[in-house]
């Protein structure tokens, strides 16, 4: 399996102080590396892309990546380029209706634009990428999580983001593999195995509670409009769907978390009315993960994340 690499590629000259006023000249980068735990959360996951924006500006390093659904895919592309501008770039150019086609067959959604997405952006393989990438997968079949860490890439991260219902499984090593959230969607126990240094946990699910707009006629989200294509009423389905995976997850994390503390636990403020079907807002996604981090910052719970002796 990929083991957490003790090198750091160099780093450009930066100034003494990120943006948030944080001095990042002082203690050795060595101090600064973290290992970091992405949440599953669909589009609120863009909230993710600004928290690292942040976190390079104040000279943290990603010794490690453990990410599950959505996230999976931006920790990929992340984990192949260790640049959050470019990964920003990336984002920004994405059509994503392209990549909500259903299977003419199943009427399930494929994988064929993800995966040309990473064809495009990132490595064949897990041992190519710049930093070590952990993605959780669940056999549909026998009711196992598989963590893959090694071998092709595009096969498991599409397989992680296969929400169940919505997209095809990914058929892979014998095995029908859909999303690693329905048994583990915050990965924070998995990037404890990968580094010894401290963990960020970077959590932008949405809640597990909150009003159902049930009368909607028009489809609010991406993937409510492609299922109402098929299906009189499949928006409200799918809100169905997703909010009873909410509450199931939930509970669920919350045991994990106790079991599995992360050193910070960051929660970008994402609006209720945030969903996780929503690709449009992500500008405004970018920026509420990036002030999250200064506020962090600024609040002294990055103290957290000081180097501690990994021996």
């Amino acid at each position: 399996m990929s083991q957490a690499r003790d090198s750091v590629p160099a780093q450009p000259t930066r100034p003494t102080a990120g943006r948030f006023g944080n001095p990042v000249s002082d203690p050795p980068p060595q101090d600064r590396r973290i290992g970091l735990a992405l949440s599953g959360g669909g589009g609120r996951c863009f909230a993710q892309i600004g928290a690292l924006k942040a976190l390079e500006e104040e000279g943290y390093h990603v010794d490690a990546i453990a990410a599950n659904s959505s996230a999976a895919v931006l920790g990929a592309l992340y984990a192949a380029c260790r640049d959050a501008g470019e990964l920003e770039a990336i984002v920004q150019g994405i059509d994503f209706s392209s990549l909500l086609v259903p299977d003419g067959s199943t009427g399930l959604i494929g994988h064929e634009g993800v995966d040309a997405l990473l064809a495009d952006f990132a490595p064949d393989t897990f041992e190519e990428l710049e930093i070590p990438l952990a993605v959780p997968t669940t056999d549909i079949e026998r009711a196992e999580l598989l963590i893959f860490r090694e071998g092709l890439l595009r096969p498991p991260v599409c397989a992680s983001n296969a929400f169940p219902g919505l997209f095809a499984p990914v058929e892979y090593l014998g095995r029908h593999l859909m999303d690693g959230g329905m048994i583990n969607n915050f990965p924070v126990d998995i990037i404890r195995t990968m580094t010894p240094r401290p963990v960020l946990a970077v959590d932008v699910r949405p809640s597990a509670s909150g009003p159902l707009d049930l009368d909607r006629k028009t489809p609010a989200s991406l993937l409510g409009k492609v299922g109402a294509l098929f299906d009189h009423g499949a928006s409200t389905t799918v809100d169905i769907l997703m909010q009873a995976y909410s509450i199931t997850q939930t509970r669920l994390i919350e045991i994990m978390l106790a079991m599995h503390p992360p050193d910070v636990w960051l929660r970008p403020e994402l609006s209720s009315d945030f969903d996780v079907q929503d690709f449009s807002r992500l500008d405004e996604a970018i920026e509420i993960g990036y002030r999250s981090v200064g506020e962090a910052i600024a609040s002294g719970r990055f103290t957290a994340l000081a180097g501690r002796d990994p021996r």
